[in-house]
């Protein structure tokens, strides 16, 4: 099993996802927040589960993604035994935006 990091950015998404869908209903909002993780339980055992992410292709690391109830990609990076969870993107934005949202 591997270990999942989450960075300061993906804790932030997912908050704010939270707080977003909690004014319509704080059923969905913990429906979206249970998926996300429950994505990430996956990782733990296959962390290569989720194709790369051809937005990011010209980078030189393999960043991959799984996609969380048809909206919303949830994009890490397998390096050294360890998941980091770096976003949880809307997948209805731009990939431009995601395009230039990861520098190395």
């Amino acid at each position: 099993m591997v270990k999942v990091k989450w960075t300061p950015l993906a804790r932030s998404d997912v908050e704010n996802l939270f707080h977003y869908y909690e004014d319509i209903s704080i059923r969905f909002a913990e429906t979206i927040i249970d998926e996300i993780f429950k994505a990430t339980g996956y990782l733990e055992m296959m962390p290569e589960l989720g194709p790369k992410e051809q937005v990011f292709s010209h980078l030189k690391r393999n960043y991959r993604y799984l996609v969380v109830l048809r909206r919303y990609k949830l994009i890490y990076l397998y390096e050294n035994s360890t998941c980091y969870i770096l976003m949880v993107w809307d997948c209805r934005n731009s990939p431009e935006v995601l395009r230039n949202s990861i520098k190395e």
